[in-house]
């Protein structure tokens, strides 16, 4: 009964949480039913034929699916598990950064202040801001997604269906939803990050005048900043043909190549021009860290560093653009996408 449970499991990623698992009972006796009632043999397993014209009278599984739930969702039932996860993930992050900020902002002081107490109201505030801004910048790009999705999901209600779809999307290389969520929505943040809050990128401390920050990005970077914004609103757009498509074809990894050797491109002008990273004497020395060197020393270091990454950044682009065009054009494997619960 394999490909029953192939049938349920799909039909099971299109409902809504509430009552699925009575619905899918629900689904499996009145299959069963049918099954038993034809079946020429009662004492012997059902044989697929009968399985298989069971199946094709009973409907698609979208098509039963939706009659169970017809409703209209800002997010729908199939992509909520995934855009759970991706906001406990994106949530968990920002989090994480603002208690980074606030024992980087105390670490220097010298007992518990008031300028530490300010300090801490001051990211408690900030958290509640990020945290917001962040829920909706998720909740943007699923329920983006719902809608760029739903629109094939929607047309592929009147297609043919045959069972033998379960088998060949059993077998089919899988691409997760939730990760394409996660890649779309930093990208998001970072485009932001990078276009209006440059000067947030730095080191943070509290004195007299309130929260103070050092950005650590000088005047060199910013002639990147179209470039990058540029790749990486390609990549985003990848993506979402990506979820529209279904599937890897020839086109998408033209694209995601042109995209590498782009983002290759700038990344080889970053590492050859001037140094983008600089730490004022002024920030170095208000962190009040008990360290023998110099912030001229910690900026080059932190350039340093950077182009190494960056290095490897681009050994990694490359690498992946060969996976690529070898699954595109010469293993000639198509990966579908499956929304996973």
């Amino acid at each position: 009964m394999k490909l029953i449970d192939l049938y349920l499991d799909d039909i099971r990623h299109r409902l809504p949480p509430r009552n699925r698992e009575d619905i899918l009972n629900e689904i499996r006796s009145a299959l069963m039913d049918m099954i038993e009632d034809r079946n020429p043999d009662p004492e012997q397993a059902p044989e697929d034929a009968l399985i298989e014209s069971v199946l094709m009278e009973f409907g698609p599984p979208r098509k039963v699916a939706r009659q169970y739930g017809t409703q209209s969702y800002l997010i729908g039932p199939r992509i909520y598990p995934s855009y759970l996860m991706v906001l406990k993930i994106v949530l968990i992050i920002v989090a994480a950064l603002n208690v980074l900020g606030l024992i980087v902002s105390v670490a220097g002081k010298t007992g518990f202040d008031a300028g530490a107490f300010d300090a801490i109201l001051q990211i408690i505030g900030g958290l509640f801001s990020s945290l917001f801004s962040a829920f909706g910048i998720v909740t943007l790009v699923f329920a983006g997604i719902e809608r760029t999705a739903s629109e094939q999901w929607t047309v592929e209600l009147d297609q043919e269906w045959h069972p033998d779809d379960l088998r060949q999307a059993e077998d089919k290389e899988h691409v997760n939803l939730a990760g394409l969520a996660i890649e779309i929505t930093l990208s998001l943040i970072f485009i932001a990050l990078i276009n209006f809050f440059l000067n947030r990128i730095g080191i943070y401390y509290f004195d007299d005048t309130g929260w103070i920050s050092e950005p650590i990005l000088n005047d060199n970077f910013r002639p990147y900043i179209p470039w990058i914004t540029a790749y990486v609103t390609f990549d985003i757009a990848l993506n979402l043909y990506l979820i529209r498509k279904g599937f890897w074809d020839k086109l998408a990894t033209i694209l995601k190549v042109m995209i590498n050797a782009f983002k290759i491109a700038v990344t080889i002008a970053i590492i050859s021009g001037p140094s983008i990273i600089t730490v004022t004497e002024s920030a170095w020395q208000r962190l009040n860290f008990d360290l023998s060197i110099t912030a001229e020393q910690l900026s080059r270091g932190l350039n340093t560093g950077l182009n190494v990454l960056l290095g490897l950044a681009i050994f990694g682009m490359v690498v992946e653009s060969i996976q690529y065009l070898y699954k595109g054009f010469i293993k000639g494997r198509h990966a579908s996408i499956e929304i996973k619960s």
